[in-house]
This record gives structure tokens, C-alpha cells and sequence, in this order.
């Protein structure tokens, strides 16, 4: 496993609106099991409420999150003491669904793929997505040359605040099986997007 060593950070800042702070910490396989459990219920809550829900079983939830912390990394926000968003990134030679074919620009094995970015349904619209990805981004390019991450065509607030954060759409896409209940499948097509990031 190759995966760089990033030190502990603490970014705080003041979220808009209010007077609470926003505090990043490291996230991987050393501290993640003492987490565990939090995260498993910010990614329920975070991936099964609110207008872009889809029912995920609670043993895929965990299976999905220990298996990308097994290989990946990332950061916690915390608002007070409550876990309020996660990031978690791997290499992008990981992602085997990526189109490697369509996107000969990307130099895959210095590439790093944000596989999550999830924040909990009561603090959404109060920047913590958005501090969480700049302190990975400014920690990242230290190791990696350009961050891919994918998102749903139909998340228009994830997508504006990519854009925001200067990543760019790829000539890519992929359609995945989705649940919105244990018997309603439906397709979701995600867009591809990247930010060079080299010094």
C-alpha cells in the first residue's frame, strides 16, 4: 500500500452564519477504527436523506467503508464535539471503474481519487464539504499531481461547488445500479471531474 504520510492538521474556521468552528483531522486506518461507528452512521445519514437519497443496506455501508479505509485516507470535520463530514480518497489506480481509455491526459498512477465527500443532513450549506476538500487538496499536492472525483449529473450543489473549487469536467461518465428502496432500482450517471494540482 503506497499511500503518503499526512501529518495531523487542524484547519479552524468560522462557518457563515453563525459562530461555530469547523475542525479537520486526519482520517486513516490507525484512527478509523475508533470512528468507526460515527462514520458508518454519517454515511447513512449523509447518502439516505434529503432529495438525492438512496436506500443502502447497513452491511453495505460498513463492508464499503472498511474496504476504502483498508486502502485510503482522508479527513473528519467536526462542528463541536459532533462528526458533521468525511472525506476519503484513495489512489486513482484503485478506482477500477475509471475510463483510464477516455481520459488519456490523466496520469493515473500520480492521481488520486476522492471517493467520498459526505456531510451530515443538518449541517449542509454551512461550507464544511467545502473545508473539508481544501485541506485535502492543499495536503495532497504535496504527493499527487491532479485529484479526480465523481458525482451524480443530478447533484447540482455538489457539482457547483467542485466547479467552485476549480475542478473541471472529464469527457467521462459512469452509470451505476442504485436503490431507492429494497425493491425500486433506478440508474445513476456520474460525471467525472479533476483538478490539476501540481506545483
Amino acid at each position: 500500500m503506497n499511500i503518503p504520510l499526512i501529518r495531523l492538521f487542524i484547519n479552524k474556521k468560522v462557518m457563515e452564519n453563525n459562530s461555530q468552528k469547523v475542525r479537520v483531522f486526519l482520517l486513516d486506518e490507525f484512527n478509523y477504527p475508533k470512528f468507526r461507528g460515527k462514520i458508518i452512521d454519517l454515511y447513512l445519514n449523509a447518502f439516505t436523506t434529503g432529495k438525492y437519497a438512496q436506500h443502502i443496506p447497513l452491511e453495505s455501508a460498513e463492508s464499503t467503508l472498511d474496504e476504502m479505509l483498508r486502502h485510503g485516507w482522508g479527513n473528519m470535520a467536526f462542528v463541536d464535539d459532533k462528526l458533521a463530514g468525511v472525506l476519503i480518497a484513495l489512489p486513482l489506480s484503485y478506482d477500477k471503474d475509471f475510463p483510464r481509455d477516455k481520459c488519456p491526459q490523466i496520469p493515473v498512477e500520480t492521481s488520486v481519487y476522492i471517493a467520498e465527500v459526505m456531510t451530515h443532513s443538518g449541517f449542509r450549506g454551512k461550507g464544511v464539504a467545502s473545508e473539508l476538500i481544501k485541506n485535502f487538496l492543499q495536503e495532497a499536492k504535496n504527493n499527487y499531481t491532479d485529484v479526480i472525483i465523481r458525482v451524480w449529473d443530478e447533484n447540482e450543489p455538489a457539482l457547483s461547488l467542485y466547479e467552485k473549487l476549480g475542478f473541471e469536467k472529464l469527457d467521462a461518465e459512469l452509470v451505476q445500479t442504485k436503490l431507492r428502496s429494497p425493491d425500486n432500482s433506478f440508474e445513476m450517471r456520474k460525471i467525472y471531474l479533476f483538478k490539476e494540482i501540481r506545483n
